[in-house]
């Protein structure tokens, strides 16, 4: 009967959310092409329920074949670039350019041997993972190749261990970190002049104490080595924001790992030190599934950071785009896998532009990039968290506002005027809005500041009056104690 109610309750929800996101989308002039859109648009509330909401990016069009003045063959990896898209087109050998509007420009290909990743400076120097030759490539603004980073020299690679750079990044200090294929130390990190400096990042393991015990004092020789050997995840792709970190993300949990919440993505500082804020309801691993759910666990291929914090993560699985808050709320999820247009085969890449009004998805089955375009709401939801960032609390406020206008339903809407009323010094209502947002860690930081403040400004004013009350107390007992007394000394004299 419990599992009926639950079945119904999610089906009434789906419907509300339904026709909440036909109604937006009315009042944003885009009905026509989000009724044709394959995919939902959803995120989780604080019951890890998926609750479907208005659409954040619409699928616009594809770049593919004769628009792009050749065929892509198994292309890998995708970067964006003052109005440029670079394409590690894998296959073919080479580094395609085109304009973001899906025009041919130019193609890298001098020695390129299966690129899989590309990467370009401020400088417009242009960094190519050349895994064909075991090589990282650089070319100046000319498309000269000015130097190559080889094999690392280290005593922690195996002579015989082939050396397979499939995704590099150069921070603003020209420090350059490579995901190598088979590496599971971390990335590898050279310095500015391409001399190799050590393993960055590398992913801890985690043993059950079942396990750890079995293993160690139970299990025989012969069992021991039958056992599987516990070895740290790869990253699966990489990407630098304009603070010098590094985004990382893992593509190779397994389900225990899932189940146990084990993140998908990591945020390195320069040391290597996993800084990324988990102040969700949930762990960030895609989509939430319990060991009874019948499906594919999302497998983490690609991010991109905006200056903002936010972050969106291409699922690999199910041809999805998970966008995440600078605390790593869930914004909104949309995409998925399919033939029919603007749904994935096998996403490799994804990239946005300056201000996240396009996101690209590269996919290798394809050999296309899809283009999808921002609606009013997902304006909404980013330019609030931009704002905010900003420190422009009046805009951000107005934004989240207009969110939950389209979206009365967006708990991180509620989140984001809630840290706007905190900064603005209203705790009180920050507690509110974190509470219709289900926030326990905001709403636990509010309360803290509300208590201090009624503090400050109430327990001198109770405190005094404690006081008062005290001293008339005392007063009132030494009063009496006085008369008694002196009605004992007129009994003696009588």
């Amino acid at each position: 009967m419990e599992k009926m109610k639950k079945k119904e309750f999610n089906i009434c929800k789906r419907i509300l959310g339904l026709m909440l996101a036909a109604g937006t989308l009315v009042f944003s002039g885009s009905t026509v092409r989000a009724a044709v859109m394959p995919y939902d648009t959803y995120c989780y509330d604080w019951w890890a329920e998926d609750v479907l909401q208005p659409h954040a990016y619409l699928y616009a069009e594809s770049f593919a074949g004769s628009r792009l003045g050749t065929e892509l063959k198994t292309p890998q990896d995708l970067f964006f670039k003052d109005g440029l898209l670079y394409i590690a087109d894998t296959g073919n050998n080479r580094i395609l350019v085109i304009t973001e509007a899906g025009e041919f420009v130019e193609e890298i290909t001098e020695g390129l041997s299966g690129p899989q990743g590309v990467f370009v400076t401020e400088e417009n120097h242009v960094y190519v993972a050349d895994s064909g030759n075991g090589r990282i490539v650089e070319f100046d603004e000319d498309r000269k190749p000015v130097r190559e980073v080889g094999r690392p020299e280290t005593d922690l690679m195996d002579a015989s261990q082939n050396y397979m750079p499939v995704k590099v990044v150069v921070d603003g200090s020209g420090r350059i970190y490579v995901i190598a294929y088979g590496i599971n130390m971390g990335l590898v990190e050279f310095n500015e002049a391409g001399e190799f400096q050590g393993f960055m990042g590398a992913t801890q393991v985690t043993v059950s104490p079942f396990e750890y015990i079995w293993k160690n004092y139970f299990s025989t020789d012969a069992q021991k080595q039958r056992m599987e050997t516990i070895i740290p995840t790869e990253y699966s792709n990489i990407f630098v924001d304009q603070s010098n970190f590094v985004y990382a993300t893992i593509s190779n949990l397994s389900d225990e790992d899932h189940l146990n919440g084990a993140d998908s993505i990591r945020r390195l500082n320069p040391t290597g030190t996993d800084v990324l804020r988990r102040l969700g309801n949930y762990s960030i691993i895609g989509d939430l599934y319990s060991a009874s759910d019948e499906a594919d666990w999302s497998s983490f291929t690609d991010v991109a950071a905006t200056e903002y914090g936010c972050y969106f993560i291409l699922d690999n699985a199910g041809g999805k785009v998970f966008c995440y808050d600078y605390d790593g709320n869930s914004l909104f999820i949309f995409g998925g896998m399919g033939s029919r247009s603007g749904l994935a085969r096998n996403p490799s890449s994804l990239a946005v532009n300056e201000d996240q009004s396009r996101l690209y998805i590269l996919d290798a089955q394809l050999g296309s990039v899809l283009v999808f375009d921002i609606t009013e709401y997902g304006s909404n939801l980013l330019g609030a968290m931009k704002a905010h960032f900003k420190g422009n609390t009046e805009e951000s406020d107005r934004l989240w506002r207009e969110g939950l206008r389209q979206n009365a339903n967006s708990e991180v809407a509620y989140i984001g005027m809630g840290k706007s009323s905190m900064r603005e010094g209203d705790y009180k209502q920050a507690m509110k809005y974190f509470q219709l947002g289900n926030s326990r860690k905001y709403y636990t930081r509010a309360f803290e500041f509300y208590r201090k403040e009624q503090m400050q400004t109430k327990f001198p004013k109770y405190m005094g009056a404690a006081v008062v009350l005290a001293v008339i107390g005392l007063l009132a007992v030494t009063g009496r104690k006085i008369k008694r007394w002196v009605g004992e000394v007129k009994c003696r004299d009588i």
